[in-house]
């Protein structure tokens, strides 16, 4: 199993390296850890980053997803407010956007010689972010998930894994029964694909969880109602997310987004929701172990949010300190 961190190229990441890829190197080195999962931001020149550090290249996530795909320009105009903002977030008006978005991403997991690429099987319209009562049913964001990646596939020199990635919104992967893995697994005209296993979007589906014995708990417990399927778990997102109250909290507020004037003002109102649930947080508890007696993942990622290069090296010391037999 390879261990490994995520980094992007988002300026606050880079500035904690100091814009520089030796300084994250050395922090391999030091906590022994075997490379990277990249999420790149567009602006950068890619090519300062050494290839062997890079193991894995976690895809673009568009959480509105199904209006773009299948060329809904009334319900585009409904949440962007107008073309130039709808195609500043895509990059065009129909979903050939999207597909060069992706090809032009496994472009850069080829040149960098990734192993795997992570994509989201999920979606969220910002209307249905705080109640979470999405109107489309999981197959219908698998079935499309499974479409995007088969036609993406069709004209891009890469050829590694594809893992997706569950999340926590209702009508998405959820990974709450063997079934929606079955589906994925059929619909998409790729061999090369997997499971990556978020564990504190597992957790994020479950607001009585109260502590972190609960909610590792609650995460073996998810895992081994998948039979079978678990075998296709290739990768975890480690982290931990105890946000139960929080979202109880949040479904009380009745117009969140009463204030915002524009989409990109309800955007960030979002983003900062999103945040507080999905916490990004190391585990403590030595007893996150037993997930690994159930699944053998090649890929073990620390997926942590951070202010500096200090709380960074703290979570990953503290959550490699609960996993001392791995």
């Amino acid at each position: 199993m390879q261990w490994m961190l995520n980094i992007s190229t988002h300026q606050n990441d880079l500035e904690t390296l100091d814009h520089n890829w030796e300084n994250a190197r050395q922090l391999l080195q030091q906590h022994q850890f075997d490379g990277f999962e990249l999420y790149p931001v567009d602006g950068y020149a890619f090519s300062k980053i050494p290839s062997d550090l890079i193991q894995g290249v976690h895809l673009r996530f568009f959480p509105i997803m199904d209006p773009i795909w299948h060329g809904n320009r009334a319900r585009l105009l409904e949440i962007f407010d107008d073309d130039a903002t709808i195609e500043h977030f895509y990059g065009g008006l129909d979903r050939e956007a999207v597909i060069s978005v992706y090809r032009k991403q496994l472009d850069l997991a080829h040149d960098l010689g990734a192993k795997y690429v992570v994509f989201h099987a999920a979606q969220c319209e910002l209307e249905h972010i705080y109640q979470w009562n999405c109107p489309w049913d999981w197959r219908e964001t698998i079935d499309m998930s499974a479409e995007i990646i088969s036609e993406v596939m069709q004209d891009t020199r890469y050829g590694g894994e594809i893992l997706f990635e569950n999340l926590w919104w209702p009508g998405s992967l959820r990974l709450d029964s063997p079934a929606e893995i079955e589906r994925l697994m059929e619909k998409t005209n790729y061999s090369r694909c997997g499971i990556v296993l978020d564990t504190g979007h597992i957790l994020n589906k479950n607001q009585t969880i109260r502590s972190e014995r609960e909610g590792i708990d609650y995460i073996v417990e998810t895992v081994k109602s998948l039979g079978a399927s678990h075998s296709l778990i290739r990768a975890v997102h480690l982290t931990r997310s105890l946000s139960a109250e929080y979202v109880i909290q949040s479904r009380q507020i009745p117009n969140p987004f009463e204030n915002s004037q524009n989409f990109w003002d309800r955007f960030i109102i979002a983003h900062q929701h999103v945040m507080q649930i999905d916490q990004h947080d190391p585990f403590d508890d030595p007893s996150i172990e037993r997930l690994f007696d159930w699944i053998d993942p090649q890929f073990l990622i620390f997926e942590f949010t951070y202010r500096d290069m200090a709380e960074w090296n703290d979570k990953i010391a503290r959550q490699r300190r609960s996993l001392p037999n791995l």
